[in-house]
């Protein structure tokens, strides 16, 4: 029986000489691939030499069934992670909604914005999803056909533009877009271009950065739950009811690139949505959606005494960067 997914595992059917089953269970499809064609090779020409499988006494088997759904529980449990960089001034900057592959995408400023992240020390970054269009499930195919950009030419142009923030990339978050992919599939396109020094997440990431006596904890997702039509960061502040942060990241509204401080337990906390690099979208006009002001981009650079400042372009928030570096050199 060819491989196939269960759950977040591959596995595939083995029998051995006495016509005895087992399933063998891996973490990737590739790994679980590789052994089912070896497999099936050794079924071909040793077939009586097949593999065998001692015999699982039933109370043993349930065992260890009770012992994979522990390690469910433990898989589903949202960790934050701890990322730490020198002490000294640093800047992330935060990208989502680049949307390769449309037409009304700047291409321009999507290059240039990668390489000031890539050519500039200590700035790092953060990826939230909408990296392509990725028109590919059934009620949007039309809008992939009449894509001007072929849709190998999407994925690999994109694969490029994360090659080039590579190794200032610390987190990765998928969007509705490139999940697609996933749903469709069960094949993470994405989690497979992610560096492997990346966090990955298909939904939302929880991390502190620790520079000197100071943490900041950042939550991001690529759309958060919730809208309101006076406040753009609203689904962002709401979240923060239940998750304990300092700074929430989101995108997916295309509304544009912001920054805005609330109060949430008797704490400071920060929302930062960002907005698109599709400029000019066809399908968001027929759909009543506004063109997105700024680009799907912003930086906040971070002082050694913990303070920070925010800053939608990445050519200025590199300049600013590069400004409190010296003053620090000269302490």
């Amino acid at each position: 029986m060819p491989p196939q997914k269960q759950n977040n595992k591959w596995r595939f059917c083995v029998r051995d000489a006495n016509n005895r089953t087992k399933w063998l269970s891996f973490n990737s499809y590739d790994e679980c691939h590789t052994e089912w064609q070896r497999y099936i090779n050794r079924r071909k020409h040793e077939a009586v030499d097949a593999v065998e499988i001692p015999v699982i006494e039933q109370e043993d088997s349930i065992d260890l069934l009770w012992q994979q759904a522990y390690t469910y529980n433990r898989e589903r449990k949202k960790e934050t992670h701890a990322i730490i960089v020198p002490n000294r001034p640093f800047a992330i900057a935060f990208l989502s909604d680049l949307h390769i592959g449309s037409s009304g995408t700047d291409y321009i400023a999507l290059r240039r914005d990668a390489e000031t992240i890539r050519d500039t020390e200590g700035m790092y970054a953060v990826f939230h999803g909408d990296g392509i269009d990725n028109w590919i499930i059934p009620k949007m195919q039309g809008l992939q056909r009449g894509q001007v950009m072929p849709f190998d030419d999407e994925l690999a142009l994109f694969k490029a533009w994360i090659t080039t923030i590579s190794s200032k990339l610390l987190v990765v978050v998928a969007g509705n877009h490139d999940n697609w992919t996933t749903k469709l599939s069960g094949f993470d396109w994405l989690k497979s271009i992610t560096p492997q020094h990346a966090l990955y997440d298909p939904q939302q990431i929880t991390f502190d950065i620790h520079f000197g006596d100071n943490a900041v904890r950042f939550c991001v997702r690529h759309k958060w739950r919730g809208n309101s039509i006076l406040n753009p960061t609203h689904a962002l502040e709401r979240g923060a009811r239940d998750i304990d942060a300092d700074i929430y990241v989101g995108g997916h509204t295309h509304i544009g690139t912001l920054f805005r401080s609330f109060v949430v337990r008797d704490r400071d906390r920060i929302a930062v949505l960002t907005g698109t690099y599709k400029v000019s979208d066809a399908f968001g006009r027929e759909i009543g959606v506004p063109d997105s002001m700024h680009r799907g981009c912003g930086a906040v650079v971070f002082d050694t005494d913990g303070s920070m400042t925010w800053i939608r372009n990445l050519d200025e928030a590199s300049r600013y960067l590069r400004f409190k570096q010296q003053e620090y050199s000269n302490g």
